[in-house]
């Protein structure tokens, strides 16, 4: 991170800002990895400048690549199932039935809910589902608490991944999505450290329903994203009334010929634009 900053600094700050840009470095070179480098950062016009333009960067390298990306997956007509919240006491119910319908899935999995069920996390890797990080918590205030906090959830239950499957991976989406608490900073610092964050664009309300009637409505989400020419990045949960009516789900999409994949750490994702309207949780 501080070797970009450099770089970025020497690249676009006027004579007149080295002053300045030699008070960020020091500042940044007493941080430590799980630190607060945006509150060291804070009081810095230039250093505002910095983020904005890194983000700005990054923000049309990934809507180009995420284009490409489109264009190969309408081409093989992918979709892609996540479930957020696992693994759980019903996740072997749930791999058996995608397993049953020949599909992966990317599994967005909260800390503490690995360490319950390890064995659960090892099936989902020997199955070739894709491996993702959902953070420690699930609790609003502490993981938007801080520039950082998303950042030590992330690493903690990448490391815990890591620990049961010996797999590394970055792919994070972040409780309840990145819109509107994950602020620009926040998304910085994990930019900074090779995460990606991925959002969704179908919602199946599974959690709002708890029934079958996510089925019918996800059904329809999908079928406006085919018309829109884009692929679906499908929303649903790690829970029991949502793994029980999965099968007319995945019967549909069955049906439609669609080819299931995962997210990968190389790819571009999907995510909620900021803009400028996210906001500090209070």
């Amino acid at each position: 991170m501080i070797v970009l900053l450099s770089g970025i600094l020497g690249n676009n700050v006027k004579e007149a800002a080295k002053e300045n840009k030699t008070k960020i470095q020091e500042s940044l070179e007493t941080l430590s990895f799980y630190s607060e480098p945006m509150a060291a950062l804070a009081d810095s016009t230039l250093s505002q400048s910095i983020i904005e333009k890194n983000l700005e960067e990054h923000e049309l390298a990934r809507l180009e690549a995420f284009a490409k990306q489109n264009e190969q997956d309408q081409r093989e007509n992918v979709i892609y199932l996540t479930f957020d919240d696992g693994p759980s006491q019903v996740s072997h119910q749930l791999l058996d039935i995608l397993d049953d319908y020949d599909m992966k899935a990317t599994h967005f999995m909260i800390g503490p809910n690995i360490q319950k069920y390890p064995e659960a996390v090892k099936k989902m890797n020997e199955d070739g589902h894709g491996l993702a990080l959902h953070g420690m918590t699930h609790n609003v205030k502490k993981i938007y608490g801080s520039s950082s906090a998303p950042l030590k959830e992330m690493t903690k239950t990448m490391e815990l991944v890591e620990d049961v499957t010996g797999v590394s991976t970055q792919v994070v989406r972040l409780p309840y999505g990145s819109f509107p608490y994950l602020t620009e900073e926040m998304r910085y610092v994990l930019t900074q450290h090779d995460f990606t964050v991925w959002d969704w664009n179908v919602d199946t309300l599974d959690w709002e329903f708890q029934n079958q009637r996510y089925v019918q409505h996800s059904i329809q989400e999908i079928q406006k994203l085919k018309q829109k020419g884009e692929t679906p990045i499908v929303l649903l949960h790690d829970k029991p009334q949502t793994v029980k009516h999965l099968p007319k789900l995945l019967s549909y999409i069955k049906k439609q010929g669609y080819k299931t994949k995962v997210l990968t750490n190389e790819m571009a994702p999907i995510t909620f634009p900021c803009n400028g309207r996210c906001v500090s949780i209070k």
